[in-house]
């Protein structure tokens, strides 16, 4: 029996076991500095992060409760990564019906509701184009015509969904994109700029505000 081939495979398995847990790490700690240049925009707040998930945030801004969720979205093999932020305004509506806006649909939005309303409704003119207008309730939802104002966010490409439900307002926005390159060679989702953007987010949750109030 080779006993050097059983010692130096042996140490092989232990360099790549090192490197796993070197890269876990790594990973866990660029993705948990993902709002550290975002914390001096609220009065009190509270990060959260579950083994390599993406941090949570939850945080009050203007006297509002937020929830904003960084959600990485490799479902789609035809597209590369994204790394889509869901910034939730916490408020009750004085509406019980929802009223979702999805632009660009895929079918591959599991982060959205939309594809579990029920009830399509045809665009108002001047709406974005090559999109979703949903409900569950058309008798109970907010008004298409209390959106009209806010429209300019999808003006930004980037700009995807504007959902309004009886629980609060919620609009997602893609952060970031993964690097093609690394993508296309290991079939992993990096991403260049780990360090969300301040002024991006004081941005949404103002128009998320905006669009409560409105």
């Amino acid at each position: 029996m080779r006993y050097d081939l059983i010692a130096l495979a042996a140490a092989f398995l232990v360099i790549l076991a090192w490197m796993y847990r070197r890269d876990r790490k790594r990973i866990r700690a660029e993705r948990a500095g993902f709002f550290a240049g975002c914390l001096d925009l609220f009065r009190s707040y509270r990060v959260t992060q579950d083994g390599l998930d993406m941090p949570v945030l939850t945080a009050r801004y203007r006297d509002r409760d937020f929830r904003i969720e960084p959600i990485i979205d490799h479902i789609n093999l035809r597209k590369l990564p994204s790394l889509w932020l869901l910034v939730t305004l916490r408020a009750p509506s004085p509406y019980t019906g929802t009223l979702d806006l999805l632009v660009r649909p895929q079918n591959t939005e599991f982060y959205s509701p939309s594809g579990r309303l029920p009830v399509t409704i045809d665009l108002p003119a001047g709406w974005p184009t090559h999109a979703t207008l949903r409900t569950d309730r058309p008798e109970a939802m907010p008004p298409a015509t209390a959106l009209e104002e806010h429209l300019g966010f999808f003006n930004d490409p980037r700009a995807k969904e504007l959902l309004v439900a009886p629980r609060g307002v919620r609009l997602v926005y893609q952060a970031e994109q993964a690097r093609r390159a690394h993508y296309l060679v290991l079939r992993q989702a990096e991403f260049g700029d780990m360090r969300l953007a301040p002024d991006l987010l004081q941005d949404l949750m103002d128009r998320a505000i905006a669009i409560h109030d409105s």
